[in-house]
C-alpha cells in the first residue's frame, strides 16, 4: 500500500488535534485535506473525489460526525469512514459502527494506535476494489438460489445480482438502478402475484385498497402454506449477456396477450401489471414465459457504448 495513493481527509474543530493527525500523516507522505467542519468537508470530498479516507470527530459545530457518516453513506458509499470520540460519546461511536463506520478512535489517542487503525482500514479498502476487479474478469457464471417466499427480500436478491452486473463491467451505474428495479418488481410479481395469490387489482385505487392488500399480504406471509412456498431463481451470465429466470410455486397466469412474436413485453400492458413490465419493455431485450405462466426469463445483452 503506497501512502502516497491515498489522500487523507481530517475533520476536527480542535485546530491542536487537526494540526496533530495532519503533520503526523504528512510526516507519513499521505496527502492531507483537513476541515474544521461538516460543510467544508463535504466541499472537499466533492473537489477531490480521490479521498481514500475520512476521519472525522463526532462533535461538529452544526452538522455533527454522525451526520457527516450518513450523507457520505449515501454520497460516496466506497469511502470508509473513521469516528474520532470521547469517552462521553462512546455510545454514540457504537452506533456510528452500526451505522457504516469502519472504526472509531478514543480521546485521548496515541499516533501509534491512530495509524494501526488507518492503515488496517486502508488495506481492507485496496483488497474490496481488487476483489470487485476480479469481477471485470468473469468469464461465465451461474447463480442459482431456492428461496421460500416468507424469507425472501426481493431488494436484496435483485442489488447483488444487478451489482455483479455492476462490477463485471457488463453495465453502467445508471443501467445498474435499471436492472436493479426491474429485477426487483420481477421478484415481488412472484412473491405477491405468484406465490402469495394477490390480485395486482387489489393495488390499484385508494388508500384503503392499498392497506388491505398490505394486511393482505403480511397475514399470507404469516401462513406456511404461502409462506413455504419457493421462488427458484437462476442467472447465467457471460461476457456478452445475461439471462434471469424466476419460478414461483404459483397458478401462473395468461401470458401470450402480453407478449409479442418477437418475445417482448407490450407496453400497452404494463398498466395491469405493475411497474416491472413497463421496465421490461424498456430495457430488456427478451422476455419467455413457460406454458402454465409462473417462470419468466428475462434476456439482456451487452450495451456497447460509443458504437455507431
Amino acid at each position: 500500500m503506497n501512502p502516497r495513493e491515498n489522500p487523507i481527509l481530517i475533520v476536527d474543530d480542535e485546530p491542536s488535534i487537526l494540526l496533530m493527525l495532519s503533520d503526523y500523516f504528512d510526516s507519513l507522505t499521505y496527502p492531507v485535506h483537513t476541515a474544521k467542519n461538516a460543510e467544508e468537508a463535504l466541499r472537499i470530498c466533492n473537489d477531490n473525489p480521490r479521498i481514500s479516507l475520512l476521519i472525522t470527530d463526532i462533535d461538529l459545530p452544526g452538522i455533527s460526525g454522525i451526520e457527516l457518516l450518513k450523507i457520505i453513506r449515501e454520497t460516496r458509499p466506497e469511502l470508509p469512514v473513521v469516528i474520532i470520540t470521547g469517552l462521553r460519546t462512546l455510545d454514540s461511536a457504537i452506533s456510528a459502527i452500526k451505522n457504516g463506520a469502519y472504526d472509531y478512535l478514543t480521546k485521548p489517542f496515541e499516533l501509534g494506535e491512530v495509524r494501526k487503525v488507518v492503515e488496517k482500514v486502508l488495506r481492507y479498502r485496496t483488497g474490496s476494489q481488487k476483489r470487485k476487479q476480479v469481477f471485470r474478469f468473469t468469464d461465465a457464471m451461474s447463480i442459482k438460489f431456492d428461496i421460500p417466499t416468507g424469507q425472501l427480500d426481493a431488494g436484496v436478491v435483485a442489488e447483488y445480482l444487478a451489482g455483479f452486473l455492476l462490477n463485471t463491467g457488463f453495465c453502467e451505474k445508471d443501467e445498474f438502478h435499471q436492472f436493479y428495479v426491474a429485477f426487483t418488481e420481477t421478484l415481488l410479481n412472484a412473491v405477491e402475484h405468484g406465490n402469495l395469490e394477490l390480485s395486482s387489482s387489489l393495488k390499484e385505487g385508494d388508500f384503503e385498497k392499498i392497506k388491505a392488500f398490505e394486511e393482505l399480504r403480511a397475514s399470507r406471509l404469516n401462513e406456511p402454506y404461502y409462506a413455504n412456498r419457493k421462488v427458484l431463481i437462476t442467472f447465467l451470465y457471460n461476457q456478452n449477456c445475461f439471462s434471469l429466470t424466476i419460478t414461483d410455486e404459483g397458478a401462473g397466469f395468461n401470458w401470450k396477450p402480453y407478449v409479442s412474436d418477437t418475445n417482448q413485453i407490450f407496453q400497452a400492458s404494463a398498466r395491469p401489471y405493475g411497474r416491472g413490465f413497463m421496465l421490461i419493455h424498456h430495457i430488456i431485450d427478451e422476455v419467455y414465459f413457460n406454458e402454465k405462466g409462473n417462470s419468466i426469463t428475462l434476456v439482456k445483452s451487452k450495451s456497447f457504448r460509443g458504437a455507431n
